[in-house]
């Protein structure tokens, strides 16, 4: 598409207006609105798998999405029971993140604060999409899980390694990055900031129920179960260690904590058991045993909200992302066998605040990016008055009336980045305990709504088999592996949901 920049009659006033128009709007980036996200999750609801990853596929195919489109390909698939396929693409994301060097592996992470800034006149939509640290964590988790449901536990300890190493690295890092990035907000953004933060302010209730948007207990308590069966009895203490720190009100990772501490040293375990107040004799691991990891529904969207700020001397409204769901309520879901109860799952992972506290931490950042972009809008709408003021030839009234058409239509076209991995479930909670070796149709319940999926289960003597679920609110997804050799093979299913049709 041409356009004529000769001085321009009424005419091609127009002509150039719409150029300017599709200029900005060409610009404006490669991102799915809303409504493509809301139309894929139902979709997954609805087992319509197909049109999930066609989505997917686009992300992937686009310069500015791309690694998300491997994350969401590899989720996808993993819920198809497609294992192989999910632990190809999400590789192809976490090799973004994780280097190799002649000294050693080391980690990319992306920018915190506002110490980066984009180079387009348009918005965040148009920077590359980097893996934030939450996602990338769960991304390793998924590979831990993909290597057993592929029949090699072993792997799965080489996949817990690199979590391990992994989530040392970015604690020390972007630990430091997050506590200067408020810091680094220009004076001249800080009443702007304060409109913002006190917009997140309003759900500081989800925040405040994890410590940090990098600190992931599942992804300790996995490491630790690969670890134990890996014979890798210090590391499986340390990682149990680190999970009960998180989540120290899991009863299932404090009682693994508890029984590698006793192995470990007896002298602290014994100061432990007495603060607990557990029976020590209810720390006998069992011969035959399952470990149930429960995904629930999906985790809420990121929304691109309008905030009035004051930009140099006006007030302006500037689009940013924010959260406006409330704190979930996870389904308590509950395990019986034959009838026989078994107990209660317990939430080891939140999600929803991990993500809600990943846009509260990088917010310095994208205020000062988005507050910039609308003064300079701003500045030239107030340069093109003052020509058009001081001209008489109508050549300033024609740049005025274009600056005023540019930043009308930038302001329209500008939307905040609202791009987040959005079939990562919204809570996990987990069971582990006896079950006896041979079939079993283990029955998963909602005592909320009476719901309940019955999953097929085989387990050999001797056997530590893990199970994980994944409801995505219209259909359970289900696969069980053995951690053991001489165990069933890993095994799939698609069932029924135990969620009701509000959550």
């Amino acid at each position: 598409m041409m356009c004529d920049m000769r001085l321009p009659s009424p005419a091609k006033n127009q002509a150039s207006l719409g150029c300017a128009l599709a200029v900005v709007l060409a610009l404006a980036g490669c991102v799915s609105p809303n409504v493509k996200v809301d139309r894929a999750r139902t979709a997954l609801r609805s087992g319509n798998d197909a049109a999930a990853l066609a989505w997917s596929e686009d992300l992937r195919s686009s310069m500015y999405s791309r690694d998300l489109g491997y994350l969401e390909i590899g989720r996808i698939r993993m819920l198809g029971g497609d294992f192989e396929g999910s632990m190809a693409n999400l590789a192809a994301a976490i090799d973004t993140v994780i280097e190799q060097t002649e000294e050693g592996p080391r980690l990319k992470l992306g920018d915190m604060g506002a110490n980066i800034m984009a180079g387009t006149i348009t918005d965040d939509r148009t920077r590359p999409y980097r893996l934030p640290p939450y996602e990338f964590i769960h991304a390793l988790n998924y590979q831990m899980l993909n290597r057993v449901f592929l029949g090699d536990p072993y792997g799965a300890a080489i996949e817990a390694r690199r979590a391990v190493f992994a989530q040392d690295q970015i604690a020390e890092k972007y630990g430091l990055d997050v506590s200067a990035a408020r810091d680094s907000v220009p004076k001249d953004k800080e009443a702007g900031f304060a409109k913002v933060d006190a917009e997140m302010a309003k759900l500081n209730d989800v925040v405040n129920l994890t410590r940090s948007s990098y600190e992931n207990p599942l992804a300790w308590w996995l490491c630790g179960i690969f670890f134990e069966h890996d014979n890798d009895t210090a590391n499986a203490r340390l990682a149990y260690q680190k999970a009960h720190d998180l989540m120290p009100g899991n009863p299932f990772i404090q009682r693994d904590w508890l029984r590698a501490l006793r192995r470990e040293d007896p002298e602290t375990f014994r100061e432990a058991l007495t603060q607990t107040g557990i029976d020590e004799a209810s720390l006998a691991k069992p011969e035959t045993e399952l470990v149930l990891v429960f995904e629930e529904g999906f985790v809420p969207q990121r929304l691109s909200k309008k905030i009035a700020v004051p930009i140099l001397s006006a007030i302006t409204s500037v689009d940013f992302p924010v959260y406006d769901t409330p704190a979930h309520l996870p389904a308590p879901v509950t395990l019986a066998d034959g009838g026989a109860t078994l107990g209660a799952s317990a939430t080891a992972l939140n999600i929803q605040s991990l993500a809600y506290r990943d846009l509260k931490e990088k917010m310095p950042g994208i205020v000062t990016r988005n507050i910039t972009r609308a003064a300079l809008r701003v500045t030239a709408a107030i340069a093109a008055k003052e020509a058009a003021r001081h001209d008489s030839s109508g050549v300033g009234s024609l740049i005025q009336l274009i600056v005023f058409s540019w930043t009308g239509i930038a302001s329209i076209a500008n939307r905040a980045d609202t791009r987040a991995w959005y079939t990562l479930p919204v809570t996990v909670r987990i069971w582990r305990g006896a079950v006896g070796p041979g079939e079993h149709l283990l029955e998963l319940r909602n005592p909320d709504n009476d719901f309940t999926v019955a999953v097929p289960v085989t387990l050999a003597r001797g056997e530590t088999r893990i199970l994980w679920v994944a409801d995505t609110g219209g259909n359970t997804r289900a696969a069980s592996a053995p951690l053991n050799t001489g165990g069933e093979p890993p095994a799939f299913g698609i069932y029924n949901s135990v969620l009701s049709t509000q959550r």
